[in-house]
């Protein structure tokens, strides 16, 4: 075979004169290059929303009745919840819902809501951009004797469905389907106030201010330290079995517990008892409280001070987040102007997923300015910062979770006692709504400032965001890890 590069050959030199008169042609002919610019289409649709839940004619405090978190008289209006875009800080969808939404949670995938409301319905809300009233779904729960409607106070959402309080028949209801309808009643301690889980967890457990043995006569409101009437007896986590729907163990704890974290692998839940000032610790795994003995842990499961020093947890506990990589838990503690940020972690498989020699460890709690109250607080995803709405000042107080000392207190709208954060690197977003002010406020982390305060269609009522670690930052994928509402009333602010 003769090669290419070989002797001239006629043929390939005819061939290349033709393709030369086929390109020339008649004299000089200009042929444009043209770069196609591909279109830009739409803009990207936003990766994270924060919703907001509103009520027209709010007015916080003396309203509600001695026994109910509700007004004794309907508002005018029906509720309304907000779609806004973290990026853009613009509003992109609203709607009607049901009358005086308390509290509402989102499901792990961040595009369902559901408001627990004084009607007693609950909304079903889908999260996007074409969301209209039409497309919302309402459930109601059975009636009481005498007609009196089953109030829903806090809800819970799972991969199977919702776990919902009825404050008035001292029961959990679990829901299906699409319209939710109740699929099962659970009867629990009496003065149920909250169900706390994660969305595929074994073990759902409901929080009780009152409980099965001495408790009975705890009514709801009493833990709310103006009631005069503060319990002194414990209160009790049931633990429900989720497959069965059944209560498998009932856990005591402090006296007037108000709410409840999971860790997201499922195998520790932590109690915040607001009148003992403790955490109560539960080895979800084995559905009972953590009695391990640890340089912290004394085996009755409860988290308070370290021994020997006086480093402890704040007084008043009334709500908590988690930063996962870290196991750290970090409690707003309401009575005391203070931010406990304490040390969780656990062994892996090959030990049993057991407690560290360090769990338990009150790492710092660190004073806000007196009269702050925090009601809640969020902890940014990159682990930096922690964020409390601090309902007496109508601030938010910056936590550096590195050095444990106060950063930045900055003033919001109103007298914020619900909190929402999501990081996207390089920055993140803090949101607070309050219940006397119809702005929602959004601080950019970067500064630590408020950047824009959002108008809502009546004061605030509860906010929440449907991822914490957004875009492409996130080193998991974009979920909600905050299933769980927080409704206020008996004990929690």
């Amino acid at each position: 075979m003769r090669s290419v590069t070989g002797p001239k050959r006629p043929w390939f030199a005819a061939g290349a004169l033709l393709a030369l008169a086929g390109v020339s042609g008649c004299g000089n002919q200009y042929r444009p290059v043209v770069t196609p610019i591909p279109p830009t289409g739409p803009a990207p649709a936003p990766t994270s929303f924060v919703v907001a839940f509103s009520q027209p004619g709010l007015t916080p405090g003396g309203t509600a009745g001695p026994s109910s978190p509700c007004p004794t008289k309907p508002y005018g209006q029906p509720g309304v919840v907000q779609l806004v875009d973290f990026s853009g800080d613009s509003l992109m969808a609203l709607a009607t819902i049901g009358n005086g939404p308390l509290t509402f949670a989102l499901d792990t995938t961040g595009s369902t809501a559901y408001s627990t409301n004084c009607d007693g319905t609950i909304s079903t809300v889908p999260i996007s951009t074409t969301l209209q009233t039409k497309n919302v779904l309402t459930t109601s729960l059975p009636e009481n004797p005498g007609n009196v409607s089953t109030l829903p106070t806090n809800l819970l959402a799972t991969a199977a469905g919702q776990y919902v309080v009825e404050q008035n028949r001292t029961a959990i209801g679990a829901l299906t389907g699409s319209p939710s309808s109740l699929k099962q009643e659970i009867s629990v301690a009496p003065s149920v106030t909250s169900v706390m889980g994660t969305a595929g967890s074994q073990y759902i457990y409901s929080i009780s201010q009152g409980n099965s043995t001495d408790g009975s006569g705890v009514t709801w409101g009493q833990c709310d330290p103006s009631s005069g009437a503060v319990p002194t007896t414990n209160g009790e986590v049931d633990g429900i079995l989720a497959s069965i729907y059944t209560v498998n163990n009932r856990i005591p704890v402090g006296i007037c517990p108000v709410y409840g974290v999971m860790t997201a692998d499922t195998r520790r839940a932590f109690i915040l008892n607001r009148t003992s000032g403790t955490v109560s610790v539960i080895d979800s795994s084995k559905n009972q409280l953590d009695t391990t003995v640890t340089n912290y842990l004394t085996g009755n499961g409860t988290i308070q001070c370290n021994p020997g020093t006086s480093v402890c947890l704040g007084a008043g506990p009334v709500h908590a987040d988690l930063y996962t990589p870290a196991s750290l838990l970090v409690t707003a503690n309401y009575d005391s102007d203070s931010v406990s940020i304490i040390s969780v972690p656990i062994n892996g498989a090959v030990e049993g997923y057991t407690d560290t020699p360090n769990f338990g460890q009150v790492l710092a709690t660190v004073q806000l300015p007196a009269g702050s109250h925090p009601a809640a607080v969020t902890v940014l995803q990159d682990g930096s910062r922690a964020y409390t709405a601090n309902e007496g000042t109508g601030t938010v107080s910056v936590i550096n979770l590195s050095s444990f000392t106060l950063q930045e207190t900055i003033p919001v709208n109103g007298h914020p006692r619900s909190i929402a954060s999501t990081f996207n690197a390089p920055i993140g977003k803090v949101y607070t709504v309050a219940q006397d002010s119809p702005y929602m406020s959004v601080i950019r982390t970067d500064t630590d400032i408020v950047t824009a305060s959002i108008l809502l269609q009546g004061n605030g009522v509860d906010v929440h965001t449907t991822t914490q670690y957004a875009g492409s930052s996130s080193t998991t994928t974009a979920a909600n890890f905050i299933t769980q509402s927080r409704s206020p009333g008996s004990g929690a602010p």
